[in-house]
């Protein structure tokens, strides 16, 4: 353990605040929690004031561990809390009554899930950790009642909500109007942004947690569908795309295939310094 820091402590599959203390040898805090958040310039926490935190946090953050396959919440559920997402990944679907379910969208570190729904009306999607994830919760009133207070936090949100929409608009499209290929591509071209967007740094490859039977549940194909179509992409050099680690080779062959504006980008987030 790095000197100077306190125990990891685990309760009910919750981490507190203490495990993101770190003191000077008098033992004074020398960082908040939230600073030392890794997610923190990626999500409506960027830039608020430590007035705002301390009232969307008034015990200190609550940081909730769940491993890879655990539902987070269900379809038609009630639910109240807010969740900001610290670490890994998650999806959120629609199941039908046949059975079948769609993927909205995946969603990453410094993502917002939960704002949807409420503890009266219900949840309109389920959501699943696809990896281990670390998830900041608030309760839902709270949150709402700390936007009204808080300009920042407000704007911070209304730009989720925005970014959202727009993802969701270019999704629907793609599964309505465009072929596997388009679809594929769609979907590919903006995970890695998003993944991108968030290191910093734009390496050969990246890591995507993801397989070929999520991207079938993404773009409406079958799994043998998306299999064929994932082959004739690397046969004719744009991408590589095996266990889980994706290489663009052409993005701008990509771009056209998906059918995107190049003047409009795939995800406003930025970075915010």
């Amino acid at each position: 353990m790095e000197k100077g820091t306190t125990p990891i402590t685990r309760e009910s599959g919750a981490l507190h605040a203490t495990a993101f203390l770190r003191l000077d040898s008098s033992g004074n805090v020398l960082r908040s929690p939230c600073e030392l958040c890794t997610a923190r310039d990626y999500s409506v926490c960027r830039h608020i004031t430590g007035k705002d935190f301390e009232q969307l946090f008034p015990h200190g953050p609550h940081v909730q561990i769940r491993k890879a396959g655990t539902t987070i919440f269900l379809q038609g559920e009630p639910f109240g809390s807010v969740f900001i997402v610290q670490n890994g990944w998650l999806l959120v679907h629609k199941l039908f009554e046949d059975g079948r379910r769609q993927i909205i969208r995946f969603v990453l570190p410094g993502d917002l899930i939960g704002f949807e729904g409420n503890e009266v009306e219900g949840m309109s999607y389920s959501a699943e950790a696809i990896t281990d994830v670390a998830l900041c919760g608030i309760r839902y009133s709270l949150f709402f009642k700390t936007c009204a207070a808080s300009p920042q936090l407000a704007m911070n949100f209304a730009t989720t909500v925005t970014r959202e929409a727009l993802a969701a608009w270019n999704h629907v499209g793609a599964l309505g109007q465009q072929r596997a290929q388009g679809r594929v591509a769609n979907l590919l071209l903006d995970l890695h942004h998003r993944v991108v967007a968030r290191c910093g740094t734009e390496p050969a490859a990246i890591q995507l947690p993801i397989n070929q039977i999520h991207i079938a549940s993404a773009t409406g194909l079958t799994s043998v569908h998306v299999c064929r179509t994932l082959k004739q992409m690397r046969q004719v050099g744009l991408l590589e795309f095996r266990k889980g680690q994706l290489v663009l080779l052409d993005t701008e062959r990509l771009a056209e295939i998906a059918q995107l504006d190049p003047a409009v980008p795939l995800d406003g987030l930025q970075k915010m310094n």
